[in-house]
């Protein structure tokens, strides 16, 4: 299975995002609204889009990113590498100090994923919509480090590649 990581592409990884947000009927926002965003697409070796990283709501000062992620059905997508990138670009790359992302609280098998990757869950009532809860998961740079993950396959650390990917 050969991946390939698409940059520069921002508006439509974006676009994929939210449309499968919305398909999902994880989110009701169509779209981000943030003139700052940047995407990472991951592409199969049809060069067909099946998973995209949205980073958005960038704030420098607080050393802060939101992050979104989505992925069609069915395709090997997170690979060590996809974590590799997914984590370096707000730590390594914009020096955040923190990573935010949210999930639907009834959304387990990702909830399971951000647990593993050392990630504080925090469940929001309602948040989703008068019957829906939702889930805040942070990351900040000291808990990504000590993931396992970061720790089996040295994630921060930049090799020339993913530096200039990026």
């Amino acid at each position: 299975m050969a991946l390939k990581y698409v940059f520069g592409q921002d508006e439509l990884v974006a676009d994929f995002v939210a449309r499968s947000k919305v398909a999902s009927g994880a989110h009701k926002r169509a779209g981000f609204n943030d003139a700052n965003l940047r995407a990472i697409g991951i592409a199969n070796a049809d060069d067909e889009l099946i998973a995209g990283i949205v980073y958005f709501n960038y704030s420098p000062d607080e050393g802060t990113i939101e992050m979104s992620v989505e992925a069609l059905r069915g395709h090997r997508w997170l690979t060590p590498s996809t974590l590799a990138l997914m984590f370096q670009y707000p730590f390594l790359l914009c020096g955040c100090q923190m990573l935010i992302t949210k999930t639907a609280a009834r959304n387990e098998h990702v909830l399971r994923m951000l647990a593993a990757m050392n990630f504080q869950l925090i469940r929001v009532p309602r948040v989703a919509g008068r019957d829906q809860d939702g889930v805040l998961a942070l990351l900040t740079v000291e808990d990504w480090l000590e993931s396992k993950f970061c720790k089996r396959y040295k994630h921060h650390i930049l090799y020339g590649s993913e530096a200039k990917a990026a």
